[in-house]
């Protein structure tokens, strides 16, 4: 803005306006100018909207180079000075109110300027009414006022209201909108109502007339609260004497309640804002809760340890109390149990007391309310606020009513464990001490932690029915124990591998030993292609082969020829389905253990004698893939205290981290057991191969040592 014209606004005791150029484009308004010349727009040339008596001392002024005034009713003059540059120019005209009623629009001018900055920090909807009742009712002189906001759809509360009785007050603390009203018209229509005297509101609203001037009033004045298309509310003056509202009086209304609706609009935008922003951080820390829920549902801990975390988990962010409960399986003849199984609360001795109440008094079995109801029934119950009702039917005597009430409950959510059709329990969440109620979100809150909780459990129950199955069939394809037989030591180890990943799946590896005729025994370690059901039948079928064959009295290599038929008529569904097999034949002596040993691609056993290890390195073809195998069968004699080992290759390939165990580790390590028994030299290999891969066994590993007894 150029200098000159600063300098005569700040010489003017009342300034509304600046325009610069020939066509008048406005530079700055001040709050004033809403009372009196509101059409004037920053940025917008003047003549587009001001009245043509305006235009015309606007054009004047800086034509003639002198001040140019203009009267805009009775009681206001405007004057236009143009301000001269130092290069001869006009720079543009100042408008500004005539000394004859600068006082009244000063007045007027300096309560808008208070009341705008007033609700700047007004940060409640009931701070912006009390400031905005006030700045009206003081500068007009009204008896009584009030501010409403949308309260629904179609209902207005008051925020603010002075002057009027208590029963007015109390009848018109809440307003339903309704044609025919002058509060409900202004809002609906966007327009202003006044009333100026009694007759009036018998001409236009003979219904409400007798409301309206009761308790000696006359002359009101409604204002809609809008800004832009959005209605935030309404402002109600009266006055007990009859008032024409001239224009000055009805702008400065209408600029108090732009000023009211502008910060309504404000806090309602902050107001959103900040829900907003709390329903974020609320959901994030729920999907955190729920993802937390499901790390500690997964963790390797049985099924109470698990649930009784979840509740401890819970009582530190959801709930005051937490209760979880499960459906046990139901025995022949008997409907399923529900046990409570973990409950929890921040306080130890809160814990220790409801524990103590349920010894005393014990649930009803058969109870058609609580946990007990929906663990059975899957459905959900929400109580936002618990009624005393309730507990004095829940209660046996007075004593356990009393107790139930000391506990404090106020409200609670009882949700089913449901996954897959079928309901494993039920979580049961309570407000007590802290007086919160569990609202509709909440609730469905409880739902997705209640099927986090029981998805993970429903995954631990068929992990643990895999196990099972595994392990039994497992064991059912080793032998329950070694056969006892004198002058030797036997030893076997079988690690499967890892427990938390792979103990689902039954192994391909397997050891045996047989007795076969005249005092013979045979011993068998193989290694089958690929892991489960496939695996298992075909370690059922080597086994199971090798007994019978070996009962017939064959030796070793015929053994292993005729299991490579049964391999060969039964080929499965598998397309690759090969074995490694070491089988031999032991021949007991006084002086030692003579040893037929036939290897079919398998890795090559180890002879501990002394400290010194030996290689056996029998060459052979691998079974189940070839109609005709090559078969080599070597002859080995062990002394007093000397040590077959047969093992597979989960040894000598097991992978740690600096690399593969290997042969070398392992004649090492069998090496330093000179002179042990054949289950310490077990041990001892086990042992070594498991620490190497830090205990995370990557493939199943059998071990079987035949000593000589020293």
């Amino acid at each position: 803005m150029p200098t000159g014209l600063v300098h005569a606004l700040g010489r003017l005791p009342f300034p509304l306006a600046v325009t610069t150029g020939p066509d008048h484009t406005v530079a700055l308004l001040t709050p004033a100018v809403r009372l009196l010349l509101p059409a004037l727009v920053v940025g917008r040339p003047a003549g587009e909207t001001a009245p043509a008596a305006l235009r015309t001392a606007l054009d004047d002024a800086p034509r003639t180079g002198e001040p140019s005034r203009v009267a805009l009713s009775t009681s206001v003059t405007v004057g236009c000075l143009p301000v001269v540059g130092a290069d001869g120019t006009v720079e543009g005209v100042v408008l500004h109110v005539e000394p004859r009623v600068a006082g009244r629009v000063d007045e007027r001018g300096s309560a808008l300027q208070r009341l705008a900055e007033q609700l700047s920090r007004a940060a409640t909807p009931e701070a912006i009414g009390r400031l905005a009742v006030t700045a009206g009712a003081d500068v007009l002189g009204a008896d009584a006022a009030g501010i409403y906001a949308f309260a629904g759809p179609a209902e207005l509360r008051v925020l603010h209201a002075r002057g009027w009785s208590d029963e007015v007050s109390r009848r018109f603390e809440r307003v339903t909108l309704q044609r025919g009203r002058p509060l409900s018209d202004a809002v609906l229509d966007g327009v202003p109502v006044y009333l100026e005297d009694a007759e009036q509101w018998l001409l236009r609203y003979p219904e409400m007339a007798p409301v309206g001037t009761s308790e000696g009033f006359a002359a009101t004045a409604c204002l809609p609260l809008r800004v832009e298309d959005r209605d935030l509310g309404a402002a109600v003056f009266t006055f007990t004497a009859a008032r024409a509202f001239p224009a000055g009086e009805r702008d400065h209304l209408q600029a108090v309640a732009a000023l009211c609706a502008q910060a309504l609009d404000r806090v309602r935008l902050l107001g959103a804002e900040r829900a907003a922003r709390a329903a974020a951080e609320e959901q994030l820390r729920r999907m955190t809760f729920l993802a937390e829920t499901g790390r500690l549902m997964e963790a390797p801990l049985s099924v109470e340890q698990r649930l009784q975390q979840l509740a401890d988990l819970a009582v530190s962010g959801v709930a005051d109390w937490c209760a979880v409960h499960l459906v046990r399986e139901a025995s022949p003849g008997r409907a399923a149990d529900v046990e409570q199984v973990a409950v929890a609360h921040t306080d130890p001795e809160k814990v220790a007391f409801v524990a103590r109440l349920e010894e005393q008094y014990p649930p009803d079995p058969d109870a058609d309310t609580g946990a007990i109801h929906v663990s059975r029934t899957g459905e959900a119950v929400h109580i936002p606020e618990i009624p005393d009702e309730l507990l004095v039917a829940a209660a046996v005597d007075e004593v356990h009513l009393e107790l139930i009430r000391s506990i404090g409950m106020r409200s609670a959510v009882v949700v089913p464990l449901l996954v897959r059709g079928r309901c494993l329990g039920a979580l049961t969440l309570v407000h007590a001490e802290s007086g919160r109620r569990f609202s509709d979100a909440d609730l469905a809150f409880s739902r997705q932690l209640a099927a986090t909780a029981a998805v993970a459990l429903d995954n631990a129950r068929l992990y643990e029915q895999q196990r099972r199955v595994a392990r039994t069939l497992q064991s059912a394809l080793l032998p329950a124990r070694l056969p006892t037989i004198p002058g030797v030591g036997l030893a076997a180890r079988y690690q499967p591998q890892n427990a938390d990943l792979s103990d689902v799946y039954v192994g391909g590896d397997l050891y045996d030993v047989v007795e076969g005729p005249a005092g013979a025994w045979a011993v068998t370690v193989g290694d089958v292609c690929g892991k489960g059901a496939e695996a298992a039948a075909l370690t059922a079928l080597i086994r199971h082969t090798v007994r019978a064959e070996v009962g017939h009295g064959l030796g070793p290599t015929e053994v292993l020829r005729r299991l490579n038929r049964a391999m060969l008529r039964d080929p499965g569904p598998e397309p690759a389905r090969f074995a490694t097999v070491a089988h031999a034949l032991l021949g007991v002596d006084a002086a030692g253990v003579t040893v037929r040993l036939v290897n079919a691609g398998h890795v090559p056993p180890l002879v501990l004698r002394g400290a010194r290890v030996e290689t056996v390195g029998v060459p052979g073809t691998l079974l189940g893939v070839y109609p005709d195998v090559e078969l080599t069968e070597a002859e080995i004699r062990l002394e007093r205290g000397e040590v077959l080992v047969l093992y597979t290759d989960g040894v000598t390939e097991a992978r740690g981290v600096n690399g593969f165990y290997g042969t070398e580790r392992l004649e090492s390590v069998l090496a330093s057991c000179a002179g042990l028994p054949a289950e310490s030299v077990a041990d001892a290999l086990l042992a070594d191969v498991t620490g190497f891969q830090q205990g995370r066994m990557r493939d199943d590993v059998a071990i079987l040592v035949v000593g000589v007894d020293a």
